[in-house]
């Protein structure tokens, strides 16, 4: 949108920052709120964010800098609208989204004022005109008086003033070109002499400075200043003269140096080439890789051209990086740069020899001069390029072969190219891959477009907009330019749109930029079956791969498998974050899946899912061998999966449910309905990883899913062994009227379907029932142990009577043949080699042995098992072993030990989420406090474990809690 600012306001930054209202100068304040108007001003009519101004007053900002940076913002808008009436908008320093906007009248800064006469130099200047040229190049000088920006302080005007210094020096060699070539060489060569004392590095000076010396025949002169600027090269960068001086020294040897009437001197003094695109004003983050690449660019090995490679995916920002960083070393490359969209991903690769062409003749070569062979000129190129330090930025490539005709042989010249493709035997200096931003950083992207006000505003709801981008630059700027241009639109209508997958992408769309469309530039790349691969691995709902799973999910060998996955990486549909992992981004995930549902026909989508499955069922099966020797697991029909996992320690099955469960838990949500039979098999093969690190909580939904849809589908096998895993979930969770009911539902399913999951499910039963009533439970394990005995399953009758034993000591005494169930239950465990059975076993005996008096053998018995257990290994087990390690201790009147074990047992119960082991641990610590004479702190302890205890309706544990209050310290 065109600038609307009020009339009679006029900015000058050409030297001290000054503003002017009506002829009349107008006071900017302190030094922090003029950088405050100097940032303003300079990007007058673009929004300026926040984050903007304080980067631009500060290094390292203060605690809280925003209320400071409003103060200056109120300050300016009064000195700049004194006449301003309240409630009305403000005219001149606006706010809109994304920030604040200055909003001066054409004409109003002396800055664009100098832009305009320099380009209307330069144009008549390329019309012939050199006189007119060097009138408007003197005139346009002419506005400048002292350094930009004087006694402005901050990061920003620091900047500013060494950018708009360079833009001065460019255009005071211009005019001194107009000076050469309209003959006044003499009052030039005075200039010049000045000028390359002041700026030694810049070569266009010194050549300009030559030629005038030799027009005025004073070729010794030209010939010393040839030499002076060489050794200078040699000694501050270990360069040699640029190509122009380097012909234009030999052309003075000759005498054959060009003179001032041939028409030649303009065009054999083309400007150096400045192609490349705008950097964006706002751009966030990347701190790390920008400095990365401006230290590769500033200090390269003399021997080698610096290349800087930066890859990722679409949208990850790898362009905006690039010119970012560029913008920091073009003092170092004074001879140009030159760009080129190589178009490497939409399917249209550009011509690498044309490229070439267009390169030539931005280094001033005419096109009678340019073969049309290819390895012509390339060599042309490389030796236009020879000792000129130029840029070259290859934005967007697609192989090596695009790239390879393009890199400049001279040293003294660098590059920096973008792509999806790895580019993996490209020689490069620096190699940036650019994955996802950090929530943070995404974060801060967003409240820039947006404003920090919408932000702090809906903060929770701005977090759920950013999640749905998946760390995307391209797709934040998408949704956070769509409300920067709706500021009546609340985030929460978006954010609600964002999370309906289904729906997301065609949500990431403003104007004619779309998420979309850069995955599809990919997708088009590929053949039928590598767009089939990408469809078929979109199917899962995680997007993570190894190998295996992957050729398991297209049913293809290994080998076959990684070809098809590394095309996907080249392409930037796919990321490698390990050797032989693979993993989609989300929207990339999305965008496939949709495709597959489009494009493959139910068949072939259920088989893949179904394989995936067959993988996860065999490697589950396994985890359950390895955890639980003996079991009846080992009796579960298995699927035919190529290539199955195997373990060879407890400990690798473990590392393998804890790196799984979660991809496995979205496979079971999805595979429900369509493959309930292995779904129900797979959630029962989980039972042993689930135990171990107590992840009831996460398996109630899913369980829930499959248990219905086995019962809808009228399949009772499949059914019983949902309604196991749910009501065993359900009731280590506490909730043991919902457990009851489905465990009910299980036993009555599986009595004539699955004689082991029927086994399984009364014990379920007998342990809900315990709650209320011992000795029905009582009877109910010792019922099961036997039928389990006569089956031949030593490793549920150990389990049964582990819990036979554990209802026996809730109740107030032991007998015979407590201690004999006990004793045996260790037994089997030992001998069937199930190491976590046993510690859990021995710690049950252990509290038989408490029971009897047997104080010093049960904290041998406790000490025991948790020798048996790793740390992450069984922590319910360690837990329970904790606490009743503090309640031995105290009875052995060693209190201090009791306490440190009640605390540690407490960390334990809450990091596996259970309540009654924590309240088993309050009361313990209780027990401690109140011994060493901490009555007040006992007290609510106990507390705290009664609330917990009534809450789950263990009336038993209650009931020794209350009497403990009542007798040991006043609840009052």
């Amino acid at each position: 949108m065109e600038a609307t600012g009020i009339p009679g306001t006029y900015f000058s930054v050409l030297g001290p920052l000054r503003a002017r209202r009506d002829g009349t100068d107008l006071d900017l304040g302190s030094p922090q709120q003029r950088a405050v108007a100097a940032v303003l001003v300079l990007r007058h009519g673009r929004a300026v964010s926040m984050d903007d101004l304080v980067g631009a007053l500060w290094e390292s900002p203060p605690r809280r800098p925003e209320p400071v940076v409003r103060t200056y913002i109120w300050r300016l808008r009064h000195l700049l609208e004194p006449a301003h009436t309240q409630g009305e908008p403000w005219g001149l320093l606006q706010s809109v989204p994304g920030g604040y906007s200055l909003r001066l009248a054409d004409g109003a800064l002396d800055w664009e004022l100098f832009e305009r006469q320099v380009a209307e130099a330069r144009a008549r200047k390329a019309a012939g005109d050199t006189a007119a040229a060097r009138h408007l190049f003197d005139q346009a000088l002419s506005l400048w008086r002292e350094t930009t920006l004087m006694g402005v302080p901050g990061p920003f005007a620091h900047a500013e003033r060494s950018r708009l210094e360079e833009r001065r020096l460019d255009v005071i060699e211009a005019r001194l070109e107009t000076v050469v070539e309209l003959g006044d060489c003499a009052d030039a060569a005075t200039d010049l002499t000045a000028l390359v004392e002041t700026h030694p590095l810049r070569e266009g000076l010194h050549y300009l400075l030559m030629l005038a010396l030799h027009q005025t025949g004073r070729q010794g002169e030209a010939l010393a200043a040839y030499r002076r600027v060489h050794r200078l090269l040699a000694r501050e960068l270990g360069v040699e003269p640029n190509a122009r001086l380097q012909q234009l020294h030999a052309e003075i040897l000759r005498h054959t140096a060009p003179a001032v009437s041939r028409p030649e001197v303009v065009t054999r003094q083309e400007r150096a080439p400045r192609q490349l695109p705008n950097a964006l004003p706002d751009f966030t983050g990347r701190a790390e890789e920008a400095e990365s690449i401006r230290h590769a660019l500033l200090h390269p090995t003399p021997e080698a051209v610096p290349i800087v490679l930066v890859t990722g995916m679409g949208g990850t920002g790898k362009t905006s990086l690039v010119m970012h960083s560029a913008q920091t070393v073009l003092s170092a490359y004074p001879d140009g740069q030159l760009y080129a969209d190589l178009r490497g991903a939409d399917g249209t690769p550009a011509d690498p020899v044309t490229v070439l062409a267009s390169f030539l003749r931005a280094l001033g070569e005419h096109d009678a001069y340019i073969s049309a062979d290819a390895s012509e000129r390339a060599a042309l190129y490389r030796s236009r390029l020879a000792q000129q330090r130029v840029l070259v930025v290859l934005d967007n490539a697609a192989d090596m072969h695009q790239v390879m005709p393009l890199l400049p042989g001279a040293p003294t010249c660098a590059v920096i190219i973008t792509s999806r493709n790895g580019l993996a035997t490209l020689p490069v200096s620096l190699r940036v891959v650019l994955g996802a931003m950090s929530d943070e950083v995404a974060m801060r992207l967003f409240a820039r477009l947006i404003g920090a006000a919408r932000v702090d505003a809906e903060p929770h709801t701005a977090h759920r907009i950013v999640a749905a981008c998946g760390g995307l630059p391209l797709a934040v700027r998408i949704v956070g330019s769509r409300l920067a241009a709706r500021p009546e639109w609340s985030l929460a209508d978006l954010a609600e749109r964002l999370a309906d997958e289904r729906h997301r992408l065609s949500e990431l769309t403003v104007d004619s930029v779309t998420m979309e469309a850069g995955f599809a530039l990919g997708y088009g790349q590929l053949d039928p079956t590598a767009r089939q691969t990408l469809r078929l691995l979109a199917l899962p709902a995680h997007g993570v791969y190894d190998l295996r799973m992957a050729s398991a999910v297209l049913d293809i060998p290994h080998e076959t498998a990684k070809g098809l996955l590394e095309r996907l990486v080249a392409v930037g549909l796919l990321e490698s974050p390990a050797l032989d992992r693979y993993r989609f981004h989300d929207l990339v995930r999305l965008f496939a899946r949709r495709l597959a549902l489009e494009t493959d026909d139910d068949r072939i989508r259920h088989a893949a899912l179904g394989r995936l499955l067959d993988q996860h069922l065999v490697a589950a099966a396994e985890s359950y061998r390895v955890i639980r020797p003996g079991h009846a697991v080992d009796r579960t029909t298995l699927p035919q999966a190529p290539g199955a996992i195997r373990f060879d320690s407890v400990n690798e099955a473990l590392a393998w449910s804890a790196s799984s469960l979660d991809d496995i838990v979205m496979l079971l949500t999805q595979t429900a309905s369509s493959h309930t039979d292995r779904a129900a098999t797979l959630l029962l093969l989980l039972d042993a990883v689930l135990m171990n690190a107590h992840l009831w909580h996460q398996i109630i939904p899913v369980a829930t899913l499959v248990a219905d849809a086995a019962s809808r589908a009228g399949d009772p096998r499949s059914e019983g062994r949902a309604r196991y895993i749910l009501s065993g979930a359900l009731a280590q969770v506490g909730r043991l009227s919902e457990a009851e009911e489905q465990v009910s539902r299980a036993v009555e399913a599986a009595r004539d379907s699955d004689a082991d999951v029927h086994l399984l499910s009364l014990n379920v039963k007998a342990f809900i029932t315990s709650f209320r009533d011992p000795a029905v439970a009582l009877r109910l394990f010792r019922e099961a142990a036997a039928l389990a005995r006569s089956l031949g399953n030593r490793s549920l009758e150990a389990t049964l009577l582990g819990n036979s034993v554990q209802t026996r000591l809730r109740g107030d005494g032991i007998d015979e043949q407590t201690i004999g169930e006990s004793l045996r239950q260790v037994r089997l465990f030992n001998e069937l080699g199930d190491r976590q059975g046993e510690a859990f076993a021995q710690y049950r005996h252990g509290q038989v042995l408490a029971r009897q008096g047997r104080l010093d053998e049960a904290v041998s018995g406790y000490r025991k098992t948790l020798d048996q257990l790793s740390e992450g290994e069984q922590d319910f087990v360690r837990a329970a072993c904790m606490i009743r390690l503090s309640e031995a201790y105290g009875l052995l009147n060693e209190y201090q030990s009791a306490m440190c074990h009640a605390d540690a047992g407490l960390l334990l119960a809450r990091a596996v989420r259970h309540e009654q082991l924590e309240a088993l641990a309050l009361r313990a610590q209780g027990d401690a406090l109140f011994a060493t004479d901490r009555g007040k702190e006992a007290t609510l302890r106990w507390r705290k474990a009664l609330e917990i205890f009534q809450y789950l309706g263990s009336h038993a544990d209650a009931a020794l809690v209350e009497r403990r209050l009542a007798d040991g310290y006043p609840l009052a």
